[in-house]
């Protein structure tokens, strides 16, 4: 399993702390070789799911409290009210990678077309 933290930015502030994770038969091409550890390693393994064909993704959204590791990356006091959407990307019938983003409450808007599609502004 790989896993990819990341830290998402609007003009300037901090909006969403994401990790993803990806099993590693999702990114068959990437070895050790390519990255062996931290950024470059990110880098790979994000650039190797783009070669993924999706079938489609499911997601979910909840209110929860900032844990310690994200609120600080939010600049955010642990418990802080949170946004948390789960999504899972699917592709061959399978899951390929699984995001759980952590949002500022205070820094997005949830909107829901008639489609049923969830549009997250910040």
């Amino acid at each position: 399993m790989h896993v990819v933290r990341r830290l998402r930015i609007s003009q300037g502030q901090p909006v969403a702390a994401e990790l993803l994770y990806v099993p590693a038969d999702s990114v068959p091409g990437l070895s050790g070789i390519d990255a062996p550890a931290g950024t470059a390693r990110a880098r790979a393994v994000l650039r190797e799911l783009q070669h993924l064909a999706l079938d489609g993704q499911d997601r979910s959204v909840e209110l929860g409290s900032a844990r310690a590791d994200d609120a600080k990356e939010l600049d955010r006091l642990p418990g802080a009210p949170v946004l948390v959407v789960t999504t899972r990307y699917l592709s061959g019938g399978r899951t390929a990678a699984v995001s759980v983003a952590t949002y500022r409450a205070d820094t997005c808007r949830l909107t829901f077309g008639d489609s049923g599609d969830l549009v997250m502004a910040s």
